[in-house]
């Protein structure tokens, strides 16, 4: 584990949109490491030993459940019953990052889970895949989107299996708790699959949407909300030209050998009644998928991915505006309640960059999080470097989309990337997810040894790589009003209060206005002696 602090200062000229972080090296970037931690199992004779986390949560005691699927002997990280080569893990740790206690579930053959949720008891839930018949710790049928509802300890209070009449199989992606005190999850078979079920696990109704043609056409949907009708929305990626089930087109970037890969996003939405409201499609000519929605303060969503399409010019072949940098890039789409495209922002390097997460953050802006095997691509593409092979990356943006900083987490080998098949047809995500003391914890898969920026050592082949990262640092955003005044924009964490120090030559500083905390994340300020004080920079309150 790493320790260290910094005392985080940010410096606008004024007039210019422009920013440094004296004291932070692009190295190190604006989110310094508390303390990172691998977990995963022994290696069995054969040198088979593996975990890849694929979602987390933080429980009422400031430590984390971390979930996912694991394959290998125990070894005092991962502890008996060991069912198979392939079973779902959920792992316990502290505020520090030791390990408490864990758990596995699953049968004989291959579990995964891709979402968890934390129940308002204490306890979990788990949405994924299972390919076991009941057995070992499994008691659900097969086939079916598999759903593990867990206490507090980690014990297994009940397993289920949903599958819509006539389908022969399903996974499940993301869940959510409803308003009513039930769940919502989304899965996949050729269609879209929603379940609604309750605490309990009793199905209260299941549905698909979407072209029913297996092996024909793909609709892959990994993320799932409800809005505040009653209804949801589910975005995921279609390669369905229009038909009695999808009204919006297909822009094309088909790959015959990998349907799920050729594909636009897709967003549905239904209301409480599950009438169909609308769905819309957004990308290109070439490849795009979603990977989630978040909802936006104004009332519309944040769909976030990514694409390989370059800028459209004819609206009639396309959504996309925005700059295809090399390879995937990460893609967010604004849309307003009715899926009305906003506006679209691409961020990336030069190869492959892949958005599996997007944070609601405070102001209104977003942090977003998932893999890049870029190098950096100036200007405006991926500032960070890049350490070997994919890394996690992180970008921060503001509500308009525009970029914050971005940064690299990495070893010399492998951050983030899992392989790619018909059974799991998408990369292993990355996420990150603001915490109780205002910092991030950030997780994923790594094979890399001790480099780079990674000091926790590889216990298996690959494993869950978590890493504890202090709260975002102040920043300062000058701007001129309708009126035609200066003033000055502190987006900054909510939980902390901010100094505003002036100076006219860099080297003596006038502390000017103290603002925050504010739970709403950013706050204006107008100098009434611009002229005096040319360059501005924000301190945090010790």
């Amino acid at each position: 584990m790493k320790t260290k602090t910094k005392k985080h200062i940010l410096l606008v000229i004024s007039g210019l949109v422009m920013a440094t972080t004296p004291g932070h090296a692009q190295i190190n970037g604006p989110l310094p490491i508390i303390w990172q931690a691998t977990y995963g199992p022994e290696k069995s004779l054969e040198g088979v030993g593996w975990a890849v986390p694929f979602d987390f949560v933080q429980t009422s005691d400031g430590g984390f459940l971390i979930a996912g699927a694991t394959a290998g002997p125990a070894n005092g990280i991962r502890t008996d019953p060991v069912c198979n080569d392939g079973d779902a893990w959920v792992i316990k740790v502290d505020a520090q990052g030791q390990r408490q206690w864990d758990r596995s579930h699953g049968g004989n053959a291959f579990e995964e889970i891709d979402a968890m949720l934390l129940t308002p008891d204490g306890g979990y839930l788990l949405v994924g895949l299972s390919l076991s018949p009941p057995g070992c710790l499994k008691t659900a049928p097969i086939p079916g989107m598999w759903v593990v509802r867990g206490d507090a300890n980690g014990n297994a209070l009940w397993d289920r299996s949903y599958l819509p009449a006539g389908f022969t199989d399903c996974f499940g992606y993301d869940c959510v708790q409803t308003a009513d005190g039930a769940y919502l999850a989304c899965g996949r078979e050729a269609a879209y699959v929603i379940v609604k079920f309750d605490d309990a696990g009793q199905q209260l109704w299941i549905m698909t949407l979407g072209t029913l043609l297996p092996r024909v056409y793909f609709q892959l949907p990994l993320g799932i909300m409800e809005t505040d009708e009653g209804g949801f929305v589910v975005v995921g990626s279609s390669n369905s030209p229009p038909s009695d089930q999808k009204s919006s087109p297909y822009y094309g970037g088909l790959e015959q050998l990998h349907l799920y890969r050729g594909s636009d996003f897709w967003v549905v939405r239904v209301d409480a009644q599950r009438n169909k409201l609308w769905d819309r499609s957004y990308g290109g000519e070439q490849a795009e998928q979603a990977y989630g929605i978040v909802p936006a303060p104004d009332g519309g969503f944040l769909v976030f991915g990514s694409s390989q399409s370059p800028r459209v010019t004819d609206p009639s072949k396309g959504t996309k505006t925005s700059l295809c940098y090399g390879g995937q890039d990460f893609w967010i789409v604004r849309l307003d309640a009715q899926g009305n495209q906003l506006w679209d922002k691409s961020y990336g390097g030069t190869a492959d960059d892949l958005c599996s997460h997007a944070e609601p953050m405070p102001d209104g802006g977003w942090l977003l999080s998932g893999q890049s095997s870029s190098l950096p691509y100036p200007p405006g593409g991926k500032s960070s470097p890049n350490f070997g092979g994919p890394d996690f990356w992180i970008v921060r943006i503001d509500d308009q989309g525009n970029r914050l900083w971005d940064q690299s987490f990495g070893g010399d080998l492998y951050e983030g990337r899992g392989p790619v098949s018909e059974v799991a047809p998408i990369p292993y995500p990355v996420r990150i997810k603001r915490t109780a003391d205002g910092g991030f914890l950030l997780a994923g898969q790594s094979d890399s040894p001790v480099s780079g920026l990674k000091t926790a050592p590889l216990i298996s082949q690959a494993d869950f790589w978590v890493l504890k990262l202090d709260p975002e640092p102040p920043f300062l955003r000058a701007e001129v009003t309708a009126e035609g005044q200066f003033q000055l924009c502190l987006i900054a964490p909510p939980e902390f209060s901010h100094t505003i120090q002036g100076s006219a030559d860099l080297v003596a500083w006038m502390d000017l206005v103290t603002l925050g905390p504010t739970p709403a994340g950013k706050e204006y300020w107008t100098d009434q002696e611009k002229l005096t004080h040319r360059f501005y920079r924000a301190v945090r309150v010790p």
